[in-house]
């Protein structure tokens, strides 16, 4: 269904999140849902998103001229990025010219307010459009809240079914941002895949002294669940899952990070892409131990999921991998000239592979945002 469609029902999509039931009208809220966890007795209390007071009708409105959309520039368009800032959606500066801070900002809106799913905005020839009824919604006064109530603080939430994350401190939204979570194949599962890559850090993200090309494979698979930030890594890194900019971990190797490809669609390898300018300051905006809560693609609560459905999937070496036979003759060389050229070899050649070795470490570092993005 196009955008445009679903302008009418900003309370009852809005609310629901795209995965709840039920709907709001303005002025009331939907139910809380009470989930039990399969670890605990625990009730844990779901509150809506998206709260419309009953104020709605005395709100002073300034209509736009027309539908805006990629390329518009002017005083209708600094009005939606100054509207989309005030309610955390970051599109950058509110300098009038509607570029691609402002479509992915418009992206999170519609999916996060209006409940349009990620399969939707695909679909949508209008994604990036705002129409003169979405921007007359969009005045609202409406009140956006986390599903959970930490207590203070901050805590991020990750929904995939609209492929959105927010990062609310003391229960106010710091941060509400279009993303891309793990690839899904034709059956809505975890897609496969299987590259040759180089790496410069370990499975929790640490440096490695020197970096090592792979060739493995692995499951796009982004779980559900509740977990914590762990670490932070700062400018350009590859991690087993690809490259990466100012990486935060909070689940082994995934991580939320920068990337230059956010599609409308899931198709990292199972971190969390958000654009490149939001990941500048993500990092300051959580503390390691903050909290993070994700919806998963099947509509269950963070914390009806498993120890080991949280776990996401560890690379393999990839079965059919041509890296090993071609390493296979280098090894080989050396040992049939073993006789005759040793002695030389070691004489006149280790120097010069002393000396090589630090610019090698140099040339990968350089490469390493070359594989694809996480």
């Amino acid at each position: 269904m196009g955008a445009a469609s679903v302008l009418g029902v900003v309370v009852i999509a809005g609310a629901s999140g795209g995965s709840d039931t039920g709907a709001a009208a303005p002025g009331s809220t939907l139910p809380a849902a009470v989930v039990t966890t399969p670890e605990s007795t625990m009730p844990v209390v779901t509150q809506p998103n998206i709260v419309v007071p009953t104020s709605v009708s005395s709100v002073q409105k300034s209509p736009i001229a027309g539908p805006v959309s990629v390329g518009a520039y002017g005083d209708d368009v600094k009005k939606i990025q100054q509207r989309l800032t005030e309610l955390g959606f970051a599109p950058g500066p509110a300098d009038g010219a509607f570029g691609g801070g402002t479509q992915q900002a418009v992206w999170a809106y519609k999916k996060f307010v209006l409940g349009v799913t990620w399969e939707e905005l695909e679909q949508s020839d209008s994604a990036s459009v705002v129409t003169p009824e979405m921007w007359d919604l969009m005045q609202d006064p409406i009140v956006i809240q986390p599903r959970r109530n930490v207590g203070g603080g901050t805590h991020v939430e990750i929904y995939l079914p609209l492929q959105v994350m927010a990062v609310f401190t003391d229960g106010k939204p710091a941060l509400i941002t279009h993303i891309s979570s793990g690839e899904l194949d034709e059956n809505g599962k975890p897609a496969l895949w299987c590259e040759v890559t180089k790496y410069d850090t370990d499975n929790e993200g640490r440096p490695l002294d020197e970096p090592v090309i792979k060739d493995e494979c692995a499951y796009s698979k982004t779980p559900g669940g509740v977990f914590r930030f762990r670490r932070k890594v700062d400018g350009n890194r590859v991690g087993p899952l690809g490259g990466m900019y100012n990486p935060v971990y909070f689940n082994y190797g995934i991580a939320v990070h920068g990337a230059k490809n956010v599609p409308r669609h899931p198709a990292s390898h199972g971190c969390i892409r958000i654009n490149n300018d939001i990941a500048e300051y993500f990092p300051d905006l959580v503390s390691i131990g903050n909290p993070v809560f994700v919806w998963g693609h099947d509509g269950r609560e963070p914390e009806g999921y498993t120890k080991k459905e949280m776990l996401p999937s560890f690379n393999y070496p990839n079965p059919d991998s041509t890296l090993t036979t071609t390493t296979a003759p280098t090894t080989t060389v050396p040992k049939s000239t073993t006789t005759t050229t040793k002695p030389p070899a070691t004489t006149t050649t280790k120097p010069p592979t002393t000396t090589t070795k630090p610019p090698a470490t140099t040339t990968t570092t350089t490469t390493t945002v070359e594989p694809p993005d996480a």
